[in-house]
């Protein structure tokens, strides 16, 4: 069995990339990708997430197909990020208690291009930097938006 994180993750790859229009749909395609839930998992899952239905498919809640605006960041940084640091290419985001994946999202649906990806844990999430370079500069702007 998949873990929770693996799980949405695949879970908002899927939606941000294909029509999914009901939860029958959904769970075949993470089957697909070898992931298999139970339905009761799976609306725990989609609620937790934010995936909302509009016009009949699913979507992450607040964000459209289009990247997102700065808002949507703005808002899970200036309500869940607590203190931020720089080391070389890495960039550690603590958050409050159970909020580091939603701003791992967020950030990573920004697609900021200095930003390789992250890894979000319960409050802390690890932003890996295309070099040690972008470092500073990232961090002011996550510090930017914290205000």
């Amino acid at each position: 069995m998949a873990s929770k994180q693996v799980r949405h993750s695949r879970l908002l790859d899927i939606v941000r990339g294909n029509r999914i229009e009901s939860q029958g749909e959904l769970s075949l395609r993470l089957r697909k990708e070898g992931v298999a839930v139970t339905q009761s998992t799976l609306s725990r899952d989609i609620r937790e997430l934010g995936l909302v239905k509009i016009r009949g498919c699913y979507r992450i809640e607040g964000e459209s197909s289009d990247p997102p605006t700065g808002e949507a960041l703005r808002r899970a940084v200036g309500q869940f990020v607590v203190h931020t640091a720089v080391s070389g290419n890495m960039l550690v985001i603590r958050t409050s208690p159970g909020n580091a994946h939603s701003v791992g999202v967020v950030l990573d649906a920004a697609r900021w291009p200095e930003v390789l990806g992250t890894v979000a844990g319960d409050d802390t999430v690890f932003v890996l930097l295309g070099g040690s370079r972008h470092g500073r500069a990232v961090l002011e702007r996550i510090r930017a938006l914290m205000s």
